[in-house]
């Protein structure tokens, strides 16, 4: 395939892409898991695995503890009525937006030793958090193979280049919440395909890839770039949901379309009083308070 014939739908006249994914594109094939990291990756390694395959695990960020607190909060801020998260034919789905500048008990996700240099060697200078959503889902979900961020098109031809790296604009770090097991509908990555340079059109692998599984554990991040393509597989759990939360990053490129918010007035003011410098910057946070 080329990129005019399968892309072309997807963008505007100037060449900008308008749509993540189009066509059928959910993996149905057989499901293999992503290599399980055996070591913490060091700041280097995961920015060239960013480069090279658009992904990278980290084992253990949030601890046992860390892991219920962040529950029990998803499980505070959907309320008492669980009932309407019901989506009739689909799935329990219950999704909110990460408010980083209400809620001081989310500060600490945005900054994570080893995340946030993989974050800033990949998104610097301007570095930034974009947004989130605290994500709990139930069976019946599945999402088919997308890009999240794809600005224009590029030729396969371009990544294939001797030394070529094309910047990675935005990226997004998923906090599993539970030991994951293919009923419970894990994340999907097929790895390097961020080099396709276009969102997936009636297409659920890429250069012969299958998507591979984020199978991972409690506590587990991954970070992935924008524009690879990704997806879930289907969940079936009938005894347990899924718990998730996702942190949006992006470069200064990006800070236009998620600005930060400068007004005082819409901060907590616990948000400001415990912020610290780092997570002040990320968020853009008003000067001078």
């Amino acid at each position: 395939m080329t990129l005019s014939d399968t892309a072309a739908d997807l963008r505007a006249p100037s060449g900008q892409f308008l749509k993540k994914s189009a066509g059928k594109t959910t993996f149905t094939g057989t499901l293999e898991n992503l290599p399980y990291p055996d070591r913490f990756p060091t700041p280097d390694e995961a920015v060239e695995q960013m480069f090279t395959l658009g992904y990278v695990l980290f084992p253990g960020v949030l601890d046992s503890a860390e892991v219920a607190a962040l529950r029990a909060l998803m499980d505070e801020k959907g309320g008492a009525d669980d009932d309407k998260y019901n989506v009739p034919g689909w799935c329990y789905n219950r999704q909110h937006v990460t408010d980083f500048w209400q809620e001081p008990r989310l500060l600490t996700y945005m900054d994570r030793p080893g995340l946030l240099e993989a974050v800033r060697g990949i998104h610097d200078p301007g570095a930034h958090v974009t947004g989130g959503s605290l994500w709990t889902t139930g069976a019946g979900r599945a999402m088919g193979i997308h890009v999240d961020y794809q600005p224009f098109a590029l030729p396969e031809s371009v990544y294939d280049a001797p030394g070529a790296r094309i910047p990675a604009l935005t990226s997004t770090a998923h906090y599993y919440l539970n030991d994951m097991t293919a009923d419970l509908g894990p994340t999907l990555v097929i790895p390097g395909s961020h080099k396709a340079g276009r969102p997936p059109v009636d297409e659920s692998t890429w250069r012969g890839v299958a998507p591979q599984a984020v199978m991972v554990k409690a506590g587990d991040v991954c970070l992935f770039r924008g524009d690879i393509w990704h997806g879930a597989w289907l969940n079936s759990s009938q005894n347990e949901r899924r718990y998730m939360m996702q942190v949006h990053y992006g470069t200064m490129y990006i800070r236009k379309t998620f600005p930060g918010i400068q007004w005082e007035q819409f901060w907590s003011a616990d948000v400001l009083a415990q912020a610290t410098p780092t997570q002040r910057e990320l968020l853009h946070a008003p000067t001078g308070m």
